[in-house]
């Protein structure tokens, strides 16, 4: 197997290689620095982009624009208008970032990018199902109905809004900050460390539960593909095709049902045979490959508690689980 190098050994560092019994505590130090500055990277990623959009929907309504764009256009520039600051600040801040380990080269054909579309999908609807028993237990508890907002922005969506901002420009530009800018920074740490970091703060940066269950699942299986491929076009490439089913595919649905009762009812009962389809192939087929997949363990040799409390518990992650608590929370 191929990898991109990366100039760290843990072998040559300070502490003497894995003999020396300062070894441990070193790499636990320098584990707890280096995700303290990935949850502040990431903290600043979010405050940066919901703060672009209050702005700019701001700057839209005191200068009569958003009137004159229409609610579609303003919303497109609103949803947008995160990514030309966002995305830059948080390639250029997670270089503070020592980049540990090797991103896999593998050549992945037609049939085995298939296969991880299907497993992608049954992780969606089944996400999506768990995000929203657990929002109608909250409404009953709350005493009045959670609202998933999300689903009611993309149903007052045009579908050219909807593949501008949700196929096109978001799979893009998530794709560059959940994995690469943070996958070649941590691959070193273990391919389950890198992959629950990347879909917990991809899940988190979603800013509410209907979608943080499917978006963490989603994130660790496109962090699996960018680590044992280094092709961020795969990830791209599912992404969008992800984001097409699951948003414009719905509101032609929609908009056929109105049209034509009969032929949107029964487009409706094929479309629910095809999400419990994607769920029972997806389990089967994860079930068969499990076996073929594989999973590299963290290159400095030291695992255990410790070591997993080092990459959560600090204070740069702590305070980002704090923002993202706050916007879910705001979200209800």
């Amino acid at each position: 197997m191929d990898y991109q190098n990366h100039d760290y050994n843990y072998r040559e560092n300070s502490w003497g290689g894995y003999g020396n019994p300062d070894y441990e505590a070193g790499i636990i130090k320098d584990t707890r620095r280096c995700f303290s500055r990935i949850g502040l990277v990431y903290l600043v990623f979010l405050a940066v982009s919901v703060l672009s959009q209050l702005g700019v929907s701001g700057i839209l309504a005191a200068a009569g624009l958003d009137e004159r764009l229409g609610y579609n256009g303003s919303l497109l520039i609103t949803m947008l208008s995160m990514y030309p600051l966002a995305v830059p600040l948080t390639g250029l801040f997670v270089r503070w970032v020592p980049a540990r380990g090797n991103i896999g080269q593998e050549r992945w054909g037609a049939g085995a990018l298939c296969g991880i579309f299907v497993v992608s999908m049954g992780v969606l609807y089944t996400g999506n199902l768990v995000g929203t028993i657990l929002m109608a237990i909250a409404g009953v508890i709350k005493g009045e109905p959670v609202i998933n907002g999300m689903q009611e922005l993309i149903m007052s969506m045009e579908p050219w809004t909807i593949i501008l901002s949700a196929v096109i420009a978001a799979p893009v530009m998530e794709e560059l900050v959940f994995r690469k800018f943070l996958l070649d920074r941590i691959a070193g740490f273990g391919h389950w460390t890198a992959m629950v970091v990347s879909g917990l703060v991809f899940g988190i940066a979603h800013g509410n539960f209907y979608q943080f269950f499917y978006a963490f699942g989603l994130g660790m299986i496109f962090a699996y593909v960018y680590l044992h491929t280094g092709k961020l076009r795969y990830t791209i490439g599912l992404h969008m095709a992800i984001n097409f089913w699951g948003s414009v595919l719905p509101l032609g649905l929609l908009w056929v049902l109105e049209k034509n009762v009969v032929i949107g009812g029964f487009l409706s009962i094929a479309n629910l045979m095809t999400m419990f389809g994607f769920v029972i192939c997806g389990v089967i087929l994860l079930a068969v490959c499990w076996r073929d997949l594989s999973f590299r363990p963290a290159d400095d040799g030291v695992s255990g508690g410790k070591k997993r409390a080092a990459v959560w518990l600090n204070f740069g992650m702590i305070l980002f689980f704090i923002c993202g608590a706050f916007l879910f929370y705001t979200s209800l």
